[in-house]
């Protein structure tokens, strides 16, 4: 079976204040044309498909097209909602979608809801899981006595996944690591999707699938190489993204539900690109990219520049960013300090500040306690 995978369409993104709306027009009529070239056998969309929960007009006309567009193709579409979207919002109507060939999933069910689909080799079961966080989790499938996050989605899928040989997608929104082996790559423009508690899935509990296609992470990236995979943004929204390599996930599923990959690489018209260097230099640089580019420029002078944006705009008119090296190198041994207190053992920090205030070491037996309490703080077992 032939999938495409995309996510993180973020209709009506603002980029530092500049709207990204015509760019992204542009955007997806290139994944409709790639949706055209490949002929997939089912398109996967995997939540965020506005960028605010109540989207601007403009925004939803525009999403309007591109899923009337998605129709008029004839392929199998399946949507979930993302982090950013407002559930009620995208669900609208979504059952006389269904009909049409589009399967809007807007709310988490139990168990939960499984399309089937058919190849040459036999049925492909599609499992659909929106963005929810762990607390509404818990209420949905009457867990709030687990503690442990991990427990909760093994819970939900021994519950949800089917007990036969057919091959299995999960189409899932939500942010997947912590096997110890994968490394993931987070970007600036990705919002913070859970306050307390754990942010994140271990990728053990996806054990049961073959193939599972992820939305919310912006870089185009293997979290288990071959298994489980973030399609990423099919645009930069910020400039930590800049060095991405936007495509289209395109996935051919065999018989066995070996996963076989092929990107297909997307090039905005304009790009997100940051320059270095002096004032002079970079205005009497030459620019080989297109000066429409959205663009940081980090000045390396050391002495104030006049109205120096003012002047930068005209040579590059969406400058969106402006910064000096040296309040870089200031940020950055602030961060370096606060990193070196993250990695410090907490009993280690508390002994430290004991002994700063009352100028002799903390005894022993009182620093046991302190570091039972930290260890029942870390574990969980106090609120």
């Amino acid at each position: 079976m032939k999938i495409l995978h995309v996510a993180d369409l973020h209709i009506g993104r603002y980029f530092n204040g500049m709207s990204l709306l015509e760019e992204q027009k542009k955007m997806l009529k290139e994944i409709i044309e790639v949706i055209r070239q490949e002929e997939p056998d089912v398109v996967v969309i995997a939540g965020d498909i506005y960028d605010r929960s109540i989207p601007r007009e403009d925004a939803v006309k525009v999403n309007d097209w591109f899923l009337t567009e998605l129709v008029r193709l004839g392929k199998r579409n399946i949507l979930i909602t993302g982090n950013h979207d407002s559930h009620e919002r995208v669900g609208f109507l979504s059952s006389l979608l269904e009909d049409k060939g589009l399967t809007v999933e807007n709310n988490v069910r139990r168990p939960l809801r499984c399309i089937t689909l058919k190849d040459a080799f036999g049925p492909v079961e599609f499992y659909l899981f929106p963005y929810r966080d762990t607390a509404n989790l818990k209420t949905i499938y009457e867990l709030e006595s687990f503690r442990d996050d991990t427990l909760v989605y093994e819970r939900i899928f021994k519950e949800s996944i089917k007990k036969n040989q057919n091959r299995k997608v999960l189409v899932y929104h939500g942010f997947v690591a912590g096997s110890g082996r994968e490394e993931v790559t987070e970007s600036e423009s990705e919002r913070i999707i859970s306050v307390g508690g754990h942010d994140f899935i271990r990728t053990t509990v996806f054990e049961p699938f073959h193939y599972v296609a992820l939305g919310h992470l912006h870089k185009p990236q293997w979290v288990v190489e071959g298994k489980i995979r973030y399609a990423g943004s099919p645009m930069k929204y910020s400039f930590s993204e800049e060095n991405h390599k936007k495509s289209i996930t395109v996935i051919e599923l065999d018989e066995k539900g070996n996963v076989t990959l092929k990107e297909v690489p997307l090039k905005p018209v304009k790009d997100v690109v940051t320059i270095e260097g002096t004032f002079n230099e970079i205005m009497n640089m030459d620019y080989e990219g297109n000066n429409e580019d959205y663009i940081r420029v980090i000045l390396k002078d050391k002495e104030e520049i006049l109205e120096p944006m003012m002047r930068l705009r005209t040579k590059f008119p969406n400058i969106l960013e402006l910064q000096r090296e040296r309040d870089q190198k200031e940020i950055l041994n602030e961060y370096a300090d606060y990193s070196i207190i993250q990695k410090k053992d907490m009993t280690k920090l508390f002994r430290d500040f004991y002994k700063l205030k009352n100028d002799r070491e903390i005894e022993e037996t009182n620093l046991d306690i302190i570091r039972e309490l930290v260890e029942e703080v870390e574990g969980g077992s106090v609120l």
